[in-house]
């Protein structure tokens, strides 16, 4: 009678299974960088966006309460008049017993009230020392005496553009007046940021119109 050895199976993996467990694992690793790579420019993308809008949103309400009480508004001479103006606030006093700054109130020789002029606060596009120029990446305040005596100054955002086109072939002023400057009544505000996030660029342009409450 003739003995038989019983078969056994080697403990492991063949050559084929490897190259098999390679691929799928290759596949899988790929499609997974592939929607994380996709997810992060999205990110980046909408961080960019994001951050565009906040700063350009911030200059018009930093500019909103110095335009909306103003005396008066003077722009710049030209070339910087679309990018920089003056504006006169009314005269303040601080009122110790209510912990607020109150306007300052005169009368005429006819007795009628009026507010006493104060301070300026100047908007305008500058370089990175505060220098007012044509294509600076800044938005800076000035708060000066009335004889022009610097107080403060404080940039206001950073990464400025061009405003987008508004129709002449150039760029939207940063301040228009409504419906002049001889009869104002209000001013329209036009800020563009661009940031950049992880590579990736977004742009964003904030306008406001401003009404004057003391004209």
């Amino acid at each position: 009678m003739i003995s038989r050895r019983p078969r056994y199976r080697a403990n492991g993996v063949t050559l084929p299974e490897v190259l098999t467990a390679a691929i799928v694992l290759t596949v899988i690793v790929g499609s997974v960088s592939a929607i994380y790579a996709a997810a992060m420019r999205g990110w980046y993308q909408g961080a960019s966006l994001a951050y565009a809008e906040q700063k350009a949103s911030w200059v018009i309400q930093r500019a909103a309460p110095d335009i909306q009480q103003a005396l008066s508004i003077t722009p710049a001479s030209s070339p910087y008049d679309t990018l920089c103006i003056a504006v006169q606030l009314p005269a303040k006093t601080y009122d110790g017993y209510s912990g607020v700054y109150l306007n300052q109130v005169s009368t005429d020789a006819e007795g009628n009230p009026y507010l006493m002029p104060g301070n300026y606060a100047v908007y305008y596009r500058g370089d990175e020392y505060g220098n007012l120029d044509v294509d600076g990446d800044r938005i800076w305040r000035r708060l000066t005496l009335p004889d022009g005596t610097l107080i403060k100054q404080q940039e206001i955002a950073d990464n400025v553009v061009d405003n987008p086109d508004d129709g002449t072939g150039t760029p939207k002023p940063m301040f228009i007046y409504w419906p002049d400057i001889y009869r104002l009544r209000s001013v329209e505000v036009t800020i563009t940021i661009q940031e950049t996030r992880g590579h990736r660029t977004a742009t964003a342009s904030m306008a406001g119109e401003l009404t004057l409450r003391n004209n």
